[in-house]
């Protein structure tokens, strides 16, 4: 009995022992700075489907424009759908009550702006997302095609050239196209590839931000002109879309047809509770494990690995995923937003705001500044159109203002220098560095 109870002892410790070095390499082993990231609520919950299937409806518009379109467009839905507990996301043709333009109506759908969309701004194409900022549930998502652009379904073994070899030549293709330096022209023989540009929009609309430099990710944010080389999710994407969704699908089976994806994370509150059931549960173990010193330093060493592993602020994958600017261009200045409403444009939600320059990266800044971006939140509903940064009250920013003073006035004009507004238009917001 004693070499029995000896040898279990044994098992136990080299099991907990085990497990510990298992979590402590997920946490600890090297790990990609610049890996994928997901969208989150403003507390922090995952942004991501309940629904088992998720419906689009393709508007006649896209095939009207780009020969080749919908098959392009089942064939990006079909490379997420199901993928590591995601819903299955199922493409449709217009139906009556189907949608005809993008905004909240709680249904999906994908459009062809053929004369542009302004809300797109320089973007290839824009998803606008809105959900829960509550739970985080996602309750209607759009893609739109910006027609200022050319889109054909190019062929895979076509001219495609990488991003690295265009870097002179590239255009956002993704969501987070909003920047402080100045607008270039972009060359207007450029096509793109619509495979390409749907099948990133569509990680979007389940809850995937986009890639800031990973260039193998599907998510990352730019996209060459004549290049096909990527269309379905890779490890990288793969290994967000797990962080949002279960591979636990709740109900599956039970052929009630309510079944919901559930998220695979908990929230921080989540977290922390289950990170001291477990330091609990494991001290017990510990004290259960007295007459073995093996076991008692394999169960602490485990309980140190869990607790680091349940800790959200430490898995390296939180964080809102707002726009930034760029760290080579900053913008003119950093500023608090001191006010912001938010109401609905055609559908869209708008929010505008007010500011205060807290520190002048130029000779000279407007102290106060005001605009307007999309997107925004009204009551427990948030909506994210496209890269736009739609700013809280208090929040620290990156601005450009339309027009900076002119810091030679008060030698030149000194009157009209005293006259001189010293509340500007913001030309671009992004979250501050």
């Amino acid at each position: 009995m004693a070499r029995i109870c000896t040898w279990r002892r044994i098992r136990d410790a080299a099991i907990a022992t085990g497990i510990g070095i298992a979590i402590t390499g997920g946490v600890f082993g090297e790990r990609d700075a610049n890996a994928y990231a997901v969208k989150r609520t403003s507390r922090g919950e995952l942004v991501h489907w309940e629904q088992r299937s998720v419906e689009y409806t393709i508007d006649p518009s896209l095939e009207a424009n780009v020969a080749g379109a919908m098959a392009a467009t089942e064939s990006a839905m079909d490379s997420w759908s199901g993928t590591v507990g995601a819903p299955d996301l199922v493409p449709i043709t217009p139906k009556a009550g189907s949608p005809t333009k993008p905004g909240f109506d709680q249904k999906n759908g994908v459009f062809f702006m053929k004369d542009g969309y302004k809300p797109a701004g320089r973007a290839l194409a824009i998803t606008v997302l809105t959900y829960d900022n509550v739970s985080g549930r996602i309750l209607d998502a759009d893609v739109i095609f910006n027609g200022s652009y050319a889109f054909a379904v190019l062929s895979e073994d076509g001219t495609a050239h990488s991003v690295e070899e265009t870097a002179g030549n590239t255009h956002p293709s993704n969501t987070d196209n909003i920047g402080h330096e100045e607008e270039t022209e972009v060359a207007v023989d450029n096509i793109y590839d619509l495979h390409h540009v749907i099948a990133h929009e569509i990680g979007h609309s389940v809850g995937m931000n986009d890639e800031m430099e990973r260039r193998d990710a599907l998510m990352y944010r730019y996209s060459a002109p004549n290049d096909a080389t990527m269309r379905s999710p890779a490890s990288d994407d793969i290994a967000g879309l797990a962080e949002l969704y279960s591979t636990k699908l709740e109900g599956r089976g039970n052929g009630c047809g309510n079944a919901t994806v559930a998220p695979k994370k908990p929230s921080e509150k989540a977290s922390l509770i289950a990170m001291a059931a477990t330091i609990a549960f494991l001290g017990f173990l510990v004290l259960r494990a007295r007459s073995d010193r093996r076991a008692r330093l394999g169960f602490v060493f485990a309980a140190a690995a869990a607790t680091i592993a349940f800790v959200p602020s430490l898995s390296g994958k939180s964080g809102p995923g707002v726009a930034k600017a760029n760290e080579r261009t900053p913008g003119h200045a950093t500023a608090l937003v001191t006010d912001v409403s938010t109401t609905i444009e055609n559908g869209l939600f708008k929010t505008s705001y007010t500011l205060k320059t807290t520190e002048c990266r130029r000779e000279s800044c407007p102290s106060l500044g005001h605009g307007s971006t999309w997107g925004g939140t009204i009551g427990d509903i948030r909506q994210e159109v496209g890269g736009y940064y739609a700013p809280s009250a208090g929040d620290a920013v990156d601005v450009s203002f339309k027009k900076l003073p002119n810091v030679m006035a008060p030698i030149t004009q000194p009157l009209a220098g005293r006259t001189q507004p010293m509340n500007a238009d913001v030309k671009v917001i992004t979250h501050a560095r």
